[in-house]
């Protein structure tokens, strides 16, 4: 499914929407900027992941209604055993410039104001460093927020804090920045913030599928089905969002799962803050890759989508970082017995299964 070029009259039941510093910014002739474009994959039938993916995952299912709902993830069972998965990723960081007004978006210079690129913070955070998480009174571990969240997932299999089940990213290859010059029909530069613009990148994907995509795939053969992609974007809502995971190919067997996330800086927005995109789409990714796990709730297995506003802080690497709550498969199963504390989200924001 493309992303829609949808306006702001239109806003009702198409996604999260522009809000807080964010709504602000729009006008009713630029486009709704949604939190994350699904592009789901209905033509990959179920039995087609017994051949194998080229991600490591396993395969689980659960009954709801008397049906039977399949799902892929990233990592191994957790009901088979504490094994460790840790998984390539590559970040390909992108330099936008838009045509419209010659503004520059560059995820691999300094953000406004910091020292830091966007790709140092990325490698900084709690997505890729470690600290120490729990869920109530349980110790989940120190790790990765994206381990913590699918340790809390299966805590009733990975049983204890000290258990060696872990699906890691792996310290990331940084690939060399690419250079793209965005077309005036393909890029619109809005206001952001405190006088700062932003930008939002190809409203359908197809220029970004043709022109980024399918060429970074071609020219680095080092990224392999095993592996995770990020393509990194600065102050650019990339296919007219804050973000979206999907597959490159025809075949789960050699398929390359990748993310285009936005990364904003400076924001007043906690949606907008930091790491809250990214953790959704990584997320995502681990519990839906191949973005094909259907669910009774009329909706994929996408775990960030229930909670994109819900922003909660940790203190992590000397910064403060804005990941967003995340919600278990019981959320989506109907049974909750598996999670950590029996909770249907990361931070037990929601008490009731999708509805």
């Amino acid at each position: 499914m493309r992303i829609e070029k949808l306006f702001l009259p239109a806003l009702v039941g198409v996604g999260v929407l522009l809000s807080g510093a964010a709504a602000q910014e729009a006008s009713t002739s630029q486009p709704v900027i949604r939190r994350d474009a699904i592009r789901p994959h209905p033509s990959y039938a179920s039995d087609a992941f017994e051949a194998g993916t080229g991600l490591p995952s396993w395969t689980g299912s659960f009954t709801h209604g008397g049906k039977t709902y399949k799902y892929v993830m990233v990592g191994t069972d957790p009901a088979k055993g504490a094994v460790k998965t840790s998984v390539p990723v590559f970040i390909v960081p992108l330099k936008l410039t838009f045509e419209d007004t010659g503004t520059v978006f560059d995820a691999s210079v300094p953000m406004i104001g910091l020292k830091q690129s966007v790709v140092q913070a990325v490698e900084a955070s709690p997505i890729i460093s470690t600290t120490k998480w729990t869920a109530g009174t349980v110790n989940l571990g120190t790790t990765q927020y994206i381990d913590a969240f699918q340790r809390g997932n299966f805590w009733t299999h990975v049983g204890a804090a000290t258990s060696n089940y872990h699906v890691l990213l792996a310290p990331p290859t940084i690939l060399p920045t690419q250079d793209y010059k965005v077309p005036k029909n393909i890029g619109q530069t809005i206001a952001g913030v405190n006088g700062h613009k932003r930008g939002i990148l190809d409203q359908n994907g197809t220029w970004i599928d043709a022109n980024i995509t399918a060429k970074i795939f071609k020219d680095f053969p080092q990224i392999t089905p095993g592996a995770l992609t990020i393509f990194l974007t600065y102050n650019v809502f990339p296919g007219g969002a804050y973000g979206f995971h999907d597959v490159y190919g025809t075949s789960p067997l050699t398929d390359l799962t990748y993310t285009y996330v936005s990364y904003l800086e400076p924001y007043k927005a906690l949606i907008d803050a930091d790491i809250s995109t990214l953790a959704h789409e990584i997320a995502e990714w681990v519990d839906d890759p191949y973005v094909n796990n259907n669910t009774p709730c009329g909706t994929l297995l996408e775990v960030g989508d229930p909670l994109s506003s819900t922003i909660f802080s940790v203190k992590s690497n000397g910064q403060t970082w804005h990941p967003q709550d995340l919600a278990m498969l019981g959320y989506f199963s109907y049974n909750s017995s598996q999670s950590v504390n029996k909770w249907l989200t990361f931070r037990n924001t929601i008490t009731k299964s999708c509805q």
